[in-house]
């Protein structure tokens, strides 16, 4: 799944030169960071990596940070050039890096900074059926009637949803067979569709606490389905999902850990981006991981010194952020 070969040949430089080392950067740089919308975790993200870039960059640098993007479209516009980092998810920059799911065909020039900021899960919270029903058995035995509540056409949830259920033997196809039907509707819809028995189940990328599922499951009598190690080991092995632990407790009943599928958010950046400035923004985030943290609860866990691992970025390193983990001893 990841791309780990990928020539480095092409890069340009930003018109940095070094000082007193590789990492010191003499001539003022603009940037733009590609997160999401006003108010979302990647828009906090970003505006708290803005802040940090800017004590870490030469006077003059500027760095803006747009309330732009989002789950896949930040890869597109990282390697059109639109953005010169962006946030992203590993498994969108597994299928960006193959040109399946969201992307027509590969997207060559897009490297990593860094991964493992937080976990992702892609998790089904489903109406009737009892703690530990399997995804599987829900569409295919418990409910084959099933309405799926999808987020709208494009969004990276939906794309992951998709085909979590296709896998699951519950693509749109199969489900109408049986009677059941997706339904691509607004969150809010969703929501109050569990209230009013319109809507059986909804498959969301999500995080512990995530406020949509939160508000389905003490509103709603659900449960977080579970899946089983054959649909977990497939979204693995040809989509570049991870697995984590859901722990017990996250919303209201349930009370067993569910291991699903799950990603990261990742800093992903341009070939076009100079090593000296790949270099300098790695260091600045790594050395400054309290202030990220402060900026987001949601960024707690992440851990630098694996933060280059390929199954937590799905990308070949740039080169910049490369030198830096090695400098670190955290590469061999």
């Amino acid at each position: 799944m990841f791309l780990r070969n990928c020539s480095y040949a092409g890069l340009t430089a930003l018109g940095l030169l070094s000082a007193t080392g590789p990492a010191a950067a003499q001539d003022s740089v603009d940037l733009t960071v590609a997160s999401f919308r006003a108010g979302s975790s990647w828009f906090v993200y970003s505006a708290t990596i803005g802040e940090i870039l800017r004590d870490a960059l030469p006077e003059g640098s500027t760095i803006d940070t747009p309330p732009l993007g989002g789950g896949h479209a930040n890869v597109r516009l990282v390697g059109a050039g639109q953005a010169d980092i962006g946030l992203s998810h590993a498994m969108t920059n597994s299928w960006a890096a193959e040109g399946i799911v969201a992307y027509d065909a590969p997207i060559e020039n897009i490297r990593a900074l860094m991964g493992g900021l937080d976990v992702y899960f892609l998790n089904v919270t489903a109406a009737g059926a009892e703690p530990g029903t399997t995804v599987s058995e829900y569409f295919t035995e418990v409910n084959p009637e099933a309405v799926i509540g999808l987020n709208p056409p494009g969004s990276v949830a939906t794309f992951a949803g998709e085909l979590l259920l296709a896998e699951a033997g519950a693509s749109e196809d199969e489900l109408e067979a049986t009677g059941g039907r997706y339904n691509y509707i607004p969150i809010p819809d969703t929501i109050s569709g569990f209230a009013d028995g319109s809507v059986s189940a909804t498959p969301q990328m999500i995080t512990i606490g995530h406020p949509m599922t939160t508000e389905i499951s003490q509103t709603s009598d659900v449960v977080q389905l579970t899946p089983s190690p054959e649909l977990l080991t497939t979204m693995t092995e040809k989509y570049g999902f991870g697995t984590a632990v859901l722990p017990a407790g996250s919303f209201r009943g349930q009370d067993a850990d569910i291991t699903l599928p799950s990603s990261t958010t990742t800093l992903i950046a341009s070939t076009d981006l100079s090593d000296d400035v790949a270099y300098t923004i790695v260091k600045a985030l790594v050395e400054n991981t309290e202030r990220l943290v402060a900026g987001h609860g949601a960024l707690a866990d992440f851990d630098p010194e694996n933060a280059w691992r390929p199954e937590v970025v799905n990308l070949p390193l740039h080169p910049g952020a490369e030198r830096y983990f090695r400098e670190r001893g955290w590469m061999e």
